[in-house]
């Protein structure tokens, strides 16, 4: 984790001051936080009736070079995006506030989120000394959610030669995208282009955010299948990097959890056979961007 990277600079904190000029923040130093691909995000802490609170900052879009308009079309899809995954069940952290804002040049959506303890994901799997039970309770977790859409709200499609099953709703389901509380397992990410049309078509698509096509974007973050491989390979591979547990090993319990999963048979074994074959449908989702 680069820490420096979650350090506001000079505009962002004066944007800050005039958003709220009757607050002192004190910027925490973050703990299991990883920085993300599209925002700039950092902890900030106040007091207010004699107790210390915390929220998330968040300058999402930072340096992609968005305009106005990208910016508004944007943030206005945070809480319809966070309400839709909420209905699906998953625990998403609440947006407090938004707004687009003009930094350097681009405009960026700031907000300011709830705080949710426990480091992402990325930080447990990497560290030696939380145990491997608690990387299986994330996993699992993970895989009951997928599980548990409603099979009217699942599309059946196409996407590189593989017959997948198309979310209503795309989820970027990196390691740092998601925070396993005490609570439960949360995902954070809710910006950019997430949503999906009825035909399932990105409902807003930039490639100033992505550089993966419209299409391979869909496979990897829009399918039951290609959203969990993806998060799969890197649990797969922190997961071994850092002694303790093979790769053989870990396939091999897994192989046990998705057969007693909700999953339907045809992707267990499409995600099975992807994982012992070293995910060739994946590497060529990724290699075939025509970009």
């Amino acid at each position: 984790m680069h820490a420096e990277l979650h350090q506001p600079n000079a505009e962002e904190l004066s944007i800050l001051k005039n958003q709220e000029p009757l607050v002192s923040f004190e910027i925490v130093k973050p703990f299991g936080f990883s920085e993300g691909r599209q925002s700039r995000v950092t902890l900030l802490e106040y007091t207010a009736a004699g107790t210390n609170k915390q929220v998330v900052w968040k300058r999402m879009g930072a340096g992609k070079g968005l305009t106005e308009a990208e910016a508004h079309l944007f943030e206005s899809r945070l809480r319809p995006y966070r309400n839709g995954l909420h209905n699906f069940g998953w625990r998403v952290p609440q947006t407090r506030y938004s707004q687009v804002v003009e930094v350097g040049g681009e405009f960026q959506v700031f907000s300011y989120d709830q705080f949710i303890p426990g480091g992402d994901a990325e930080h447990l799997v990497l560290n030696p000394e939380e145990p491997n039970f608690l990387k299986w309770h994330l996993l699992r977790e993970i895989v009951s959610q997928l599980a548990s859409y409603p099979q009217s709200d699942i599309d059946r499609k196409t996407l590189f030669g593989a017959d997948v099953s198309v979310l209503p709703h795309g989820l970027d389901l990196k390691l740092a995208n998601i925070v396993s509380a005490e609570n439960g397992v949360f995902f954070v990410d809710l910006f950019g282009p997430k949503e999906l049309n009825e035909d399932r078509s990105w409902k807003t698509y930039s490639p100033k955010l992505d550089i993966l096509p419209p299409e391979n974007l869909l496979a990897v973050t829009g399918t039951r299948e290609g959203a969990f491989l993806r998060l799969y390979r890197l649990i797969e591979r922190h997961w071994s990097s850092i002694g303790g547990v093979t790769v053989g090993t870990l396939r091999n319990q897994l192989k046990q959890l998705l057969e007693n999963s909700r999953l339907a048979s045809s992707e267990t074994n499409f995600i099975l056979s992807e994982v012992q074959d070293d995910y060739p449908w994946l590497d060529r989702v990724y290699k075939e961007q025509n970009v």
